[in-house]
């Protein structure tokens, strides 16, 4: 193992970082207003496949050249997502369904509904054809210029990993300084006090439910169009699950939220690219593709005690389920 293999491990683990992140981004919204949103996996598969086949109908069939034809894509496969957000958001809020029922539905569903749209799009139910339009890349200035084998790390990056680091700013800002964000934030605290003072607590709610689709399908997108190339069955590999493990460690901060779907992006690149390494390479190859869930086990075996969830996440509210 040399200096340039670990920097390519962890230029993975910022791809990577970026399915966890944005996913993770997802389920914030959606918690922080009281929904409890486990169907994040299922919302990374509608967009993986939508985003897949967006990119390459306004590249291909609109003849829009890049970026545009891969930034649409991304943008299509974050609208189909927020639509089937919204089942979620209908079951949850306006018929009072148990949250995590309806998340475990969305999931289900997710997986024979990817299947049927493949078909429809592509001609095959498990994947498209391989080569799909992507972003170009990019190098990020001076650091893909270390020596050593450290640029490397920084070069051949999608803009997207750029965009996605950067949405912690806005995000914290929306939640702790706009009226929005704050009220947002009420509603998933004490959705009665919330409608004592005129807020609509149904309506931030699914605002809220909306967005963690948006963010969770723009993911997915990202993964089957920029990651991959083409969309496959299966190709999530639950990472909307360890999305929603980094989104309860970080206790619900999005500024914390960056380290942990850094540290799960990281072990994800391990298998990938770090199978040869010291100690790591004595172990069988299923383990070694073990890796990532185990640290997320791990992890939240360990600090999942210490954390503080919104408190009337996943509690049903009788306020009623009008907009």
């Amino acid at each position: 193992m040399t200096l340039t293999d670990v920097a390519v491990a962890v230029q993975i683990s910022f791809t990577y970082f970026t399915i966890i992140y944005l996913t993770g981004l997802g389920g914030l919204f959606s918690e922080r207003s009281g929904i409890v949103n486990i169907g994040l996996e299922g919302l990374m598969i509608i967009g993986a496949v939508t985003g897949a086949f967006g990119a390459r109908y306004f590249t291909d069939t609109l003849e829009m050249g890049q970026p545009w034809g891969p930034l649409l894509g991304l943008l299509f496969g974050a609208f189909c997502g927020m639509l089937f957000a919204g089942v979620h958001a209908v079951a949850t809020i306006s018929f009072r369904v148990d949250h995590i029922v309806s998340g475990v539905v969305i999931n289900l569903v997710a997986v024979g509904l990817a299947r049927f749209l493949s078909q429809a799009f592509f001609g095959q139910a498990t994947q498209s054809d391989p080569g799909g339009p992507h972003l170009p890349d990019l190098d990020i200035p001076l650091l893909s210029s270390l020596p050593g084998g450290l640029d490397r790390a920084f070069e051949g990056l999608s803009p997207f990993v750029v965009v996605a680091a950067l949405m912690v700013i806005p995000v914290w800002y929306t939640l702790n300084r706009l009226r929005w964000g704050l009220r947002l934030r009420s509603c998933g605290e004490n959705p009665e006090a919330a409608r004592s003072l005129g807020i609509r607590v149904s309506l931030y709610r699914y605002q809220g439910v909306l967005l963690s689709g948006a963010f969770a399908g723009a993911s997915g997108a990202f993964l089957a169009s920029e990651v991959i190339g083409n969309w496959r069955e299966g190709q999530t590999l639950n990472l909307g699950f360890i999305a929603l493990a980094a989104l309860i460690l970080s206790n619900w901060n999005p500024i914390r939220l960056m380290f942990f779907a850094w540290l799960f992006g990281f072990a994800v690149a391990i298998p990938l690219r770090l199978n040869d390494a010291p100690v790591i390479n004595l172990l069988p190859p299923q383990f070694i593709r073990m890796i990532p869930y185990v640290v997320t086990i791990v992890a939240i075996a360990g600090f999942v005690g210490k954390v503080r969830p919104p408190a009337a996440a996943g509690k049903a509210y009788e306020g009623g389920g009008s907009l």
